[in-house]
């Protein structure tokens, strides 16, 4: 028998109801927010900066989340910590998202710029080369069948009986 490990709650908030604030103060409200934004500001892009910065930044926290979540769990007050950090990252008095883009993300991919995007022309090549190598495998094996298949079908006598 396998025995299941479950993990101890500390949380006041519960995992269930954490996903769901997380989702709506993270995800659903912001992009209200935004959709506002691009509609009263259709003509200026440099006032939807903002926004731009917040969903790079929230990207970045879904991903370190999901890390977390498997690591750091157990950390007393870990599900009021995410609800209260994303948050911090939308909200007008604080602008979260700006003062950790412009400290830590920016200065970071600025760095890195250039290796990120010969990593990802490398990955495209690689990635393009593989697919066109498949297809071109997968057009022969559809075609084989097909041909096959029409081999297999009883022609039709046209002459009438004899």
């Amino acid at each position: 028998k396998r025995r299941r490990v479950t993990r101890p709650t500390y949380d006041m908030l519960g995992d269930y109801l954490t996903a769901l604030l997380v989702a709506v103060l993270g995800y659903i409200y912001p992009v209200y927010l935004c959709f506002k934004a691009l509609e009263k500001h259709k003509r200026k892009p440099e006032a939807l900066r903002g926004w731009c910065i917040y969903w790079v930044v929230i990207a970045l926290y879904t991903v370190g989340a999901q890390i977390g979540d498997r690591f750091i769990f157990w950390l007393p007050m870990y599900c009021e910590a995410k609800v209260a950090f994303v948050t911090y990252l939308w909200h007008p008095r604080t602008q979260g998202a700006l003062y950790i883009y412009e400290t830590f993300v920016s200065p970071f991919l600025a760095k890195h710029e250039p290796d990120i995007d010969r990593h990802i022309d490398e990955t495209r090549a690689s990635v393009g080369d593989v697919v066109v190598r498949n297809s071109r495998g997968a057009v022969d094996f559809v075609r084989n069948k097909m041909t096959n298949l029409l081999m297999s079908v009883p022609q039709a006598n046209g002459g009438g009986s004899t």
